[in-house]
């Protein structure tokens, strides 16, 4: 491992700056933020960057400015690692360091949390495409197994938060944004005290055929003091989506046009006739209360309720769900000083529980006809977790963690007599972590961890969308280990990671020949991967009228099959499809007096294979993103935003998703090659203790 590392490495150390994580600036401000100011969450810590035991990329309000105001999709894709497709408008796919291998559609493999509330509900389903752009602030997001203190997902965990820019000041503000293929964008933001309350807007025709989105959104937050000691916060939401699904084509017909929806053929419909589409709706209503015991003692509880109604209208059948989940999780923190050790240890559990009552139809045209399944599924699973972390001698930091888990899905189908029913159970799976972090003379540190994984199949995976249950699939299980360096300093920043991460029973996905999707166990995989995180402040500071950062992220990997066996062809030592050997964004970051700011951002990926047989490649992209913007305030209360973006893409065969494995070689799922958004903003803000 050391031979396929150390020559990049040093590569890497003597050719390339970088960003996010290492540093944050303000545009408003031209200040420069350190390193050990900027405070992370990650395994409930608080500390900062430099101490941490956790690979953590961060996604801030700051960094988002970068980019146009439409997806998270290019501040996500400028983590090392991190991966966020968008195959048409409102279809998202988010993948950490490989997980995207079971990600047909949504998220696999990866827990979300949102205000300290899991937002991946007890199926493994995470609804990211309900939420407005302007929902979430700010991503913290860890790489590589979180299940000693978060549970199921070998990935990675992503802590979401919801919180006003200006935590001082009460607020109206209204922004409207426009762009090609009909794109529109409408969003209002009230701040009054601890409440705020944020409505979004958002369609688009799309660029292909049969690629049109809406989406309505409105969150609610507050945070209150409960008397002395405790403090409540709140997160209530309501989304209404609906999005076309084009589907996958042919190379040949991508060729003829990239923007064709999916084709029909001898035996079946395509996109169009079937109106493919999408169409939910998710309310969620969820608290936290935190009480400071004592000065050592916290106690957290966060529960939560969602009910999702969802229907699919797919090439094959016509796919109706009704779901309930609630869950929640407690934990308890203690916090003490013996000597010179400080010690923080924290224990709790999270339980979840969703009942989803599907039912499948002939699809007639995008209309239910005559009924295929009738079919009940409650998923339950709880993580039970405790971690000590100790600092010695100030500067070293260790940390051991284990959870114990379970998860549980019952099945009963009603349709098709006789009356089936059925459970699977994946139960008694302990999954330890061990992490140290070492500063050496003030801004250099060397971390290192060991842990482990684990992923039961999702609900969307035992019970695929032609229906019946496959309780033959086994949970995935891995253990990642990692070793790292960062350095800050007042003009260079940086993180270096090298990490092995080994999967068995990995779970890959089939499509038969009506395009429906079934999954599998594959066997093992091998992932090996470097990643990089560089920024240079070429200038910073009050007294310059200029303030600039060249920053770049990077991913080299090397993903593999191991005892890989499909039908009789051997394919381990494959490369696992989907996932590009190297990619890379590099930026440079302009920010002026007057409240004018430039960003340019250069994006790039290499090729890789569409299918285990490693016999179809895509073809590499290079992408280029331009964002300028003018903030202004006039006078004490109101203030204004001009903003304009642009992307130009250079690539043979360019798509935001690729259908891996995909039946009949309807790999294709074609994005614009060039794009402009424009948007305006304006606002009006008082103090909170003004009369």
């Amino acid at each position: 491992m050391l031979k396929f590392y150390v020559p990049a490495l040093f590569t890497v150390c003597l050719n390339v700056f970088c960003p996010e994580s290492a540093a944050a600036q303000s545009s408003d401000t031209l200040q420069t933020q350190n390193l050990n100011e900027v405070t992370v969450n990650a395994f409930e810590t608080k500390t900062n960057l430099l101490s941490t035991t956790a690979t953590v990329g961060l996604i801030s309000s700051r960094s988002l400015e970068r980019f146009s105001p439409v997806t998270w999709a290019n501040a996500v894709n400028a983590i090392p690692g991190v991966r966020m497709e968008e195959r048409s408008p409102g279809s998202y796919r988010f993948s950490v360091r490989g997980s995207l291998i079971r990600s047909p559609f949504g998220v696999r493999n990866v827990k979300f949390y949102w205000n300290g509330i899991p937002f991946t509900d007890a199926s493994g389903n995470t609804p990211l495409n309900s939420l407005d752009y302007n929902a979430v602030q700010r991503m913290e997001i860890i790489k590589g197994p979180g299940s000693s203190l978060y549970g199921a997902g070998t990935g990675g965990v992503v802590l979401m938060q919801s919180h006003p820019d200006n935590e001082a000041m009460n607020r109206f503000e209204q922004s409207v944004s426009f762009g090609k293929y009909g794109f529109q964008n409408r969003n209002s933001t009230m701040q009054i005290g601890d409440i705020s309350i944020q409505y979004g807007h958002s369609e688009q025709d799309g660029y292909r055929n049969h690629s049109a989105m809406a989406r309505d959104a409105i969150r609610l937050t507050s945070s209150s003091r409960i008397g002395e000691k405790g403090t409540l916060s709140l997160l209530g939401m309501y989304s209404d989506l609906y999005y076309q699904t084009p589907g996958g084509i042919t190379l040949a017909q991508y060729q003829t046009n990239p923007k064709l929806a999916r084709q029909p053929t001898a035996t079946l419909p395509g996109s169009e006739a079937q109106q493919a589409a999408i169409y939910t709706k998710l309310a969620l209503l969820g608290g936290n209360y935190t009480l400071q015991l004592s000065d050592n003692w916290t106690q957290s509880t966060a529960l939560y309720l969602t009910y999702t109604d969802f229907a699919n209208p797919f090439i094959s059948n016509y796919e109706k769900r009704d779901e309930q989940g609630v869950g929640g999780r407690n934990f308890w923190q203690n916090r003490s000083q013996i000597g010179n050790v400080k010690t923080n240890w924290t224990t709790g559990f999270e339980w979840q529980f969703s009942k989803s009552a599907q039912r499948n139809y002939d699809n007639i045209g995008g209309t239910p006809d005559k009924q295929q399944t009738v079919e009940d599924i409650r998923t339950a699973n709880l993580s039970v977790f405790s971690q000590l972390e100790a600092v010695l001698f100030s500067d070293l930091t260790v940390s051991a963690g284990l959870s114990y888990n379970t998860s549980r899905y019952k099945y009963e189908r009603f349709f098709a007599l006789p009356y089936n029913k059925d459970q699977r159970t994946f139960d008694g799976i302990f999954i330890p972590r061990f992490a140290a972090n070492k500063i050496i003379a003030k801004n250099w540190a060397v971390t290192a961890s060991y842990s482990g994984g684990f992923s039961p199949p999702t609900l969307q995976e035992v019970r695929p969308s032609a229906g019946g249950f496959r309780k033959d699939l086994e949970a995935e299980r891995g253990i990642n280990t990692e070793v790292g360096i960062r350095k800050t300093g007042k003009f260079i920043t940086g993180e270096i990671s090298l990490y092995h991460f080994g999967l068995k029973e990995t779970i890959v996905r089939r499509t038969n020949e009506g395009g429906a999707e079934y999954f599998i166990n594959a066997g093992k995989t091998r992932q090996k991967g470097m990643e990089w995180t560089l920024a240079y402040d070429i200038l910073s500071g009050y007294q310059n009228p200029l303030s600039l950062r060249l920053w770049n992220t990077g991913t080299y990997t090397r993903y593999t099959f191991e005892n890989f066996q499909q039908a009789e062809v051997d394919l381990s030592g494959k490369l696992i499809p989907g996932i590009p050997r190297f990619s890379q964004s590099t930026g440079l970051d302009a920010l002026f007096k007057f409240g004018i700011s430039a960003f340019v951002t250069y994006q790039s990926g290499s090729s890789f294979y569409l299918n285990d047989a490693n016999t179809v490649k895509n073809t590499p992209y290079n992408q280029w993103i331009a964002r300028v913007s003018w903030k202004k305030s006039w006078g004490q209360h109101l203030y204004s935003e001009l903003s304009a973006s642009a992307e130009k893409v250079h690539a043979g065969i360019y798509s935001l998703g690729y259908d891996l494995n995909a039946f009949g070689n309807r790999y294709y799922n074609a994005a614009p090659k060039d794009n402009i958004w424009a948007g305006v903003k304006i606002g009006w803000e008082w103090q909170k203790n003004s009369r």
